[in-house]
């Protein structure tokens, strides 16, 4: 390849066909010819040497012809130096193109000798004596290559370039391994190839591959480590063999080669580690402050997540930011281990952030500071719940990671529990529940929202969820916004915050029939002076107000239905779902597995929902939670003194006394209704019992403030088109194998851009690995693309990521990795593999 095309083809056509517009600033004019001949049926070219004012005019008008699609790309070549600052900037009249599109050169690595190098890497030697007497032609670049060079080496090994060279004598294929095998002459060749491309004398006396590649990895490894660390290495490797600082690119591209291809890495990994320890990297270079940003070593990760941890810990947020920026494509965060130690510590320093931010809750009534959660507070308690999740999940063992999540904790514990101090203040000035034009009661949803949908002449499925925070309920929201239409409205709960009179105030009427009578020396919660306490006796109240046109099932049994059992007849579907409160109660760890797997079921059964012809569906809940990691020895709070006839982990019901540790009000002034004359409960946000991590029952914004959901489902018509299903494709280190090695293999998702219809966007799928019987034997892990509430995978229009996947300890044998859509279920993409642990 010529120089002139190297330039047009690898730099700016490949910048105008990824940005759409480039503009090309050469005060040499040295491109200028080249920038021209580029001109095509859909690629204008707009010389600025001509007219200034003119060309920026034919620009503006290219810009809308861009935007119509009349053409594709769009070049400006100007005979000017780029403007290097902002007053610059504001002189030059092309530079909105520039940084609207893309724009040459950019960066050291666009001047002319840079280019050069790239285009010709075998010549890299040559080039620099070239330009050490001055500033060569095109022409005597391109003479360079008249000479032939490597003959053998490129015959032998099937390649053209340096770099491939390189690569074959580190990492051959096992033909090109039998070729070396068979011509053993190629070996003056290559040690003429490496002292040529490199500047570096092999010393080895061997005359075999391995013996070469052993003293290659060696020297291009530590070269690679030297020239990003700027030169910045302590004195003792300062005599470690490195090649000359003009092959630093063919370095850089080679390396990247090795970590970029599933075939190569295991091999990467296995040699970095070995000249790791053989050079003891870990100790001779923990006082280097220069690691640059790529991560030769493992050691240069592990320093960077706990310099992440030290800013963090510090309160220097952007500076903890940064270095995640310069190390997210680390090449050894592909190893499951290390990426969830990384997601965890970007979890615990949203957590800090967030709660440096929210610190001083001060509003002026109760009103307002439910809307303030609904908007923005409840982000304390989403990125809570999202670190205690990963922290769930994490067995690595890392120390500064640990003091880290310890002091998120407690900015948590600190900005929620001032939160919670001003919301009792509030209650305790206007009672319970609010008034205002943006907040519902539980108790009057099915009057104010399900009662007009049925007039309306809607059907409408009903879901009753146990326990669904406000929180999780916007997450809901979010995932089922991609594809359907969503109203979300702000309500109170109904006191006390347990299951049972929750529920009951979610019936028809429930402001006028829910009472909690005393009945036989106990409280029960009734509907029309009947017993509600169960699902069953609350659904028997909803019938004798709504007749046969109700029909009841749980989610479980809606998910797994394959035809549709309910009645045409059927207007109002109640779909019960208890699992989140009732895993959390008795196995409280198991939340923060449930919480992603309930939501997915829920997507899943509106789903099913409109399938069954159902075209409205509101999603409500009885309580919020409160998610604490640990209650600290003694942080619970006293009972307060009196005479209770309910007692409840957070709350309790009868005739008392409040003290400095317990609110107790009149169950008037807190909308309780019924024999009950007063309502305790923690001012703080602790139970009364020790040992708790999950728990509701009392008064707070977290267990207090719902959600109600109001979606308008997708009717299904058979005869109409469907919507294009996005085309992923899923494939194991490049199809070259089917069979995994470890419990944390890695599968990539790619989206076909040649599959997308106007308007789509990212979206959320579900990924799971299952046996022959359709059993969940492997799950998504940690990831910068996973979504902590669902556990679904994020994926945009034309990308390709890296999935880590979980795999059961128990199973082995043969498994399908599927992946599916969060609505409808549906496989988008399926692989076929199965177990060869090597352990």
């Amino acid at each position: 390849m010529t120089i002139r095309d190297y330039i047009q083809n690898q730099i700016f056509l490949q910048r105008a066909e990824a940005s759409g517009t480039i503009v090309i600033y050469d005060p040499a004019r040295r491109y200028r010819d080249i920038a021209l001949s580029m001109a095509a049926d859909k690629l204008l070219v707009i010389d600025a040497s001509t007219s200034v004012i003119e060309q920026r005019e034919a620009a503006m008008d290219a810009l809308a012809s861009l935007a119509k699609g009349e053409i594709h790309q769009l070049v400006i070549w100007i005979p000017a130096t780029a403007p290097a600052d902002d007053e610059a900037k504001q002189k030059d009249p092309f530079v909105v193109f520039a940084e609207m599109g893309a724009a040459f050169p950019q960066g050291d690595g666009d001047d002319y000798a840079s280019i050069c190098r790239k285009a010709k890497p075998d010549y890299i030697p040559k080039i620099n004596d070239l330009f050490a007497e001055g500033v060569p032609s095109f022409e005597m670049v391109d003479a360079l290559d008249q000479g032939g060079a490597w003959p053998k080496l490129k015959t032998l090994l099937g390649v053209n370039s340096a770099k491939e060279i390189a690569l074959g004598i580190m990492t051959p294929t096992s033909d090109q391994e039998d070729a070396l095998k068979k011509e053993p002459t190629w070996v003056p060749e290559a040690k003429a190839f490496f002292s040529s491309t490199m500047g570096y004398k092999l010393k080895t006396k061997g005359q075999t591959r391995p013996s070469f590649a052993d003293e290659i990895w060696h020297v291009v490894l530590f070269s690679e480590f030297a020239f990003d660390s700027e030169g910045d290495i302590p004195e003792s490797l300062k005599t470690v063999s490195k090649v000359d600082e003009g092959a630093k690119i063919l370095v850089y591209e080679i390396c990247e080669e090795l970590r970029k291809h599933q075939d190569r890495r295991e091999t990467y990994k296995s040699k970095a580690e070995e000249i790791e320890e053989k050079l003891s990297l870990k100790d001779r270079a923990r006082g280097m402050t220069r690691l640059g940003v790529r991560d030769t070593f493992a050691f240069e990760e592990r320093l960077f997540l706990q310099r992440f941890v030290d800013m963090a810990m510090a309160n220097r947020f952007e500076e903890a930011r940064s270095i995640w920026e310069n190390r997210k494509k680390s090449f050894w965060l592909s190893q499951e281990e290390r990426l969830q130690e990384w997601t965890l510590a970007l979890r615990a320093l949203e957590l800090l952030e967030t709660a440096d931010r929210l610190s001083s809750p001060h509003f002026p009534s109760l009103s307002e500071i439910i809307y303030g959660y609904a908007m923005t507070w409840r982000n304390l308690d989403r990125h809570h719940r999202e670190m205690e999740q990963y922290v769930h999940q994490w067995q690595g063992d890392h120390d500064g990671l640990e003091v880290l999540v310890q002091q998120a904790r407690q900015a948590y514990l600190k900005s929620i529990e001032a939160l919670q101090a001003d919301f009792v203040r509030l209650v305790q000035v206007e009672g319970w529940p609010a008034t205002g034009d943006h907040v519902l009661w539980n108790n009057r949803i099915f009057t104010k929202v399900v009662s007009p949908l049925l007039d309306a002449g809607d059907r409408v499925a009903y879901f009753l969820v146990d326990s669904l925070r406000y929180e999780l309920g916007m997450e809901l929201e979010k995932q089922l916004s991609d594809k359907l239409q969503v109203v979300s409205q702000i309500a109170c709960a109904q006191l006390p915050t347990y299951t049972e009179v929750g529920m009951a105030s979610l019936m028809p009427d429930a402001e006028a029939n829910l009472k909690l009578e005393l009945k036989d020396g106990k409280i029960i919660t009734t509907l029309g002076g009947e017993n509600a306490t169960s699902p069953a006796t609350r659904f028997n109240y909803l019938r004798s107000c709504k007749g046969d046109q109700c029909e009841d099932i749980d989610l479980d049994s809606l998910i797994k239905a394959k035809k549709s059992k309910v009645s045409d007849k059927v207007k109002l579907l109640v779909v019960r779902t208890h699992d989140m409160d009732t895993i959390a109660h008795g196995t409280p760890q198991q939340v923060f597995h449930v919480i992603p797997q309930l939501l997915r079921q829920i997507i899943r059964g509106v789903n099913k929902a409109a399938d069954f012809g159902f075209n409205k569906a509101v999603i409500v809940t009885d309580h919020g939670f409160i998610l604490i990691h640990e209650q600290e020895a003694g942080n619970v709070s006293p009972r307060p003194s009196g005479t209770w006839l309910i007692e409840k982990d957070r709350c309790m019901l009868g005739q008392g006394t409040a003290d400095s540790a317990n609110l107790v009000m009149k169950s008037s002034e807190l909308g309780i209704p019924g024999d009950i004359k007063d309502f305790a409960a923690p001012k703080a946000l602790v139970p009364y019992t020790r040992g708790e991590i999950y728990y509701h029952e009392g008064l707070s914004l977290q267990e207090c403030v719902l959600p109600c959901l109001i979606v308008q489902l997708k009717s299904v018509d058979k005869k109409s088109k469907t919507t294009e299903a996005p085309r992923l494709t899923l494939t194991y280190k490049q199809q070259k194998t089917d069979r995994i090695t470890a419990r944390r293999p890695v599968v990539d998702l790619s989206w076909s851009q040649a599959s997308l219809i106007d308007g789509e966007n990212e979206i959320e799928v579900t990924i799971e690995a299952v046996d022959s019987k359709g059993k969940v034997v492997g799950s998504v892990g940690a990831g910068q693309t996973v979504n902590p509430a669902t556990g679904g995978v994020r994926i945009k229009p034309g990308t390709a990521i890296a999935v880590a996947l979980n795999m059961e300890t128990e199973f082995s044998g043969s498994f399908t990795v599927r992946v599916l859509d969060q609505v409808s279920n549906a496989t988008l993409a399926e692989l076929k593999l199965k177990t060869g642990y090597l352990e």
